[in-house]
């Protein structure tokens, strides 16, 4: 019997016993499915998750999905979290990243030492943050802490979280400084194309003081022994922090592709084109074919996906878990060989779906401009993952370390 610290509260939201197994919380998450399409327009207006949908979200459980079972949670994997992402993504890809970001957060908060999990974790078992460290901020040494100051981007989820975690820069030295939100400025500022819904907008702060306990050692944290496997035994907490960094916008790309091509095979049985003979395009054998290539696309986006997946998990299976570089290459090109794919599903759908797709109420215009933004974050953007994974492959050494 494992015995956990007595400073370590014991939370749950599920009765005693009734911890979700895998299927179920799929299950759970595919009921959503119909709810976050009808709400997708709404999302996309209002630039963040509707309140009826968080509710929705914390009822299945869902950000308590990499919680510690000692916390509450459920201690999933990789392989669990990463299949809700790209499920919510058939739903509506800004509540997938948004969401894949939440649960992750929670999953890095339990890293940190007891003194922050008993705070944090004090109203339940999924405490939501938001996390950024583009571009870190900087912080400077007072008695008792830090004061940090900055302008942060790209803070996913920020309008749905109590806390912040900051990266800043002492010297040499990379920090996460934790703070309540309530003491940094949000400024809205996500005017964008796609992932409207994610709310990511910036976070501003000058010269706020950060008490030392609430500040963590990047490479601390980011590591697979940080302060919370000395406190959990869930294997999740020690996967090293890159892992499911690079996870989430691939799995939200692949679902994404996976509604617009179900969305186009009900288009193609119902639609006529102008300009053709055939009374609906399914029986046009171009529109067959386009059909079959975008189906295809889909079907090697998700084989890539999957083999990203199973390099991941058999790096687990070794203590210390550690990847080789050709791992952490092939890992990272399946990853974004499958966004590519993906992308490509989708562009290929959107060129035979007509003008009216192209209206803001319809989905298919909303996927694609919601996979172009993917498409450019760091974890798919091809250039510089096809040149690292090319060194990992030779044998010649990463000259980015934290490829």
């Amino acid at each position: 019997m494992i015995t956990f610290p007595a400073d370590v509260a014991m939370y749950s939201t599920e009765p005693s016993g009734t911890v979700p197994g895998h299927n179920e919380m799929l299950a759970r998450v595919d009921a959503l499915i119909p709810r976050l399409r009808a709400r997708a327009e709404e999302t996309e207006r209002i630039r963040r998750i509707p309140e009826s949908t968080m509710a929705e979200l914390r009822d299945i459980g869902v950000f308590q999905l990499l919680a510690p079972k000692a916390l509450g949670g459920f201690g999933f994997g990789v392989a669990t979290y990463v299949e809700v992402v790209r499920r919510l993504s058939r739903g509506c890809p800004s509540t997938a990243w948004t969401v894949g970001h939440l649960i992750e957060h929670v999953w890095m908060l339990a890293r940190w030492p007891h003194k922050i999990q008993n705070e944090v974790f004090a109203g339940g078992p999924a405490p939501l943050a938001a996390a950024t460290g583009s571009p870190a901020g900087t912080a400077a040494k007072v008695s008792g802490g830090y004061l940090i100051s900055g302008r942060w981007t790209f803070a996913s989820g920020v309008m749905h979280s109590e806390w912040a975690l900051l990266a800043v820069q002492h010297g040499e030295v990379r920090l996460q400084c934790l703070v309540p939100v309530s003491d940094v400025e949000l400024l809205d500022v996500w005017h964008t194309a796609g992932l409207r819904g994610t709310g990511s907008n910036d976070i501003l702060a000058d010269k706020l003081f950060v008490p030392e306990y609430r500040t963590l050692d990047w490479a601390l944290l980011s590591a697979a022994d940080n302060p919370g496997s000395r406190i959990h035994p869930d294997p999740i907490i020690r996967t090293p922090l890159a892992t499911l960094l690079n996870m989430v916008a691939p799995a939200a790309a692949l679902g994404a592709a996976e509604h617009a091509v179900e969305l186009f095979r009900q288009r193609m049985l119902v639609r006529k084109v102008k300009n053709t003979a055939e009374n609906r395009q399914a029986d046009s054998p171009l529109a067959q074919a386009r059909y079959s290539q975008a189906y295809g696309l889909v079907a090697t986006a998700r084989l890539q996906w999957g083999e990203a997946i199973r390099v991941v998990a058999a790096s687990y299976e070794r203590q210390p878990a550690t990847m080789t570089d050709e791992e952490r290459a092939q890992y990272r090109l399946s990853l974004a060989l499958s966004g590519e794919a993906s992308a490509e599903a989708v562009r290929l759908v959107l060129a035979g779906s007509g003008g009216s797709a192209h209206r803001l109420s319809h989905p298919l215009q909303r996927i694609q401009r919601d996979v172009n933004v993917l498409l450019n974050h760091p974890t798919l953007t091809m250039d510089p993952i096809l040149e690292q994974a090319g060194r990992g492959l030779l044998g010649l050494g990463f000259t980015i370390p934290a490829f």
